[in-house]
């Protein structure tokens, strides 16, 4: 019996439960139909996938899309530390216009189960733009980086560091599954979390690119 599923249906799963927790519909389009001159062939498919119990759609306010062209901060081991406030104020910067409704997609707890994730569930309100910016980055390495792309590994495939230790957003990992870079989006950080990030990936040799 051939499968209902495309590639590309469960490359979008997969996406969605082992790389990055939500992504808006015009992120979807923009790797999966790059040559699409509407959105409304993009949203069928996308309602079917929802309708087989795979992804949930919804429409909330959030902040309009960045597009970052290159990380707020670049380190690898043996490296001066960043300016961290320097950082911060850069990364705050750019939070300024108003929200506005958009829609997006994020995997349900099947798919989650089916992948082996923890992901599977609409981000809290206070993370949605961090998550959101996350996935962006990874539209831009899918785009202009794709052997990379097939490198990367979400958060929510990773066991927990440990009580109250901010996990990394994301890894690029070997063949082996071992980190070689951290991916992290700056989101709305402070110049403490923009720190304590650094030294966590100091602490375990991790390069990193925050975004």
């Amino acid at each position: 019996m051939i499968s209902p599923w495309t590639k590309r249906d469960l490359d979008i799963v997969e996406t969605l439960t082992r790389r990055v927790r939500l992504l808006a519909i015009r992120q979807i389009a923009r790797v999966w139909w790059p040559r699409a001159r509407s959105l409304r062939l993009v949203r069928r498919r996308l309602r079917w996938l929802s309708c087989c119990g795979l992804i949930s759609r919804t429409i909330v306010n959030v902040h309009p899309l960045l597009e970052p062209n290159e990380p707020l901060a670049v380190w690898s081991p043996g490296d001066c530390e960043p300016d961290f406030q320097g950082v911060s104020t850069k990364a705050n910067a750019r939070w300024r216009s108003p929200s506005m409704p958009q829609e997006l997609f994020f995997a349900t707890p099947l798919a989650a189960n089916l992948y082996g994730s923890s992901a599977g569930h609409l981000p809290g309100l206070s993370h949605r733009d961090h998550d959101l910016l996350l996935g962006q980055v990874y539209v831009l390495y899918r785009i202009t980086r794709p052997g990379e792309a097939r490198c990367w590994a979400g958060e929510d495939t990773r066991p927990k560091t440990g009580y109250r230790i901010k996990d990394p957003d994301a890894f690029l990992v070997d063949p082996d599954g071992n980190p070689t870079r951290v991916i992290e989006s700056a989101g709305r950080y402070t110049t403490g979390q923009i720190e304590s990030f650094h030294e966590h990936c100091v602490q375990y040799g991790l390069p990193y690119e925050l975004w």
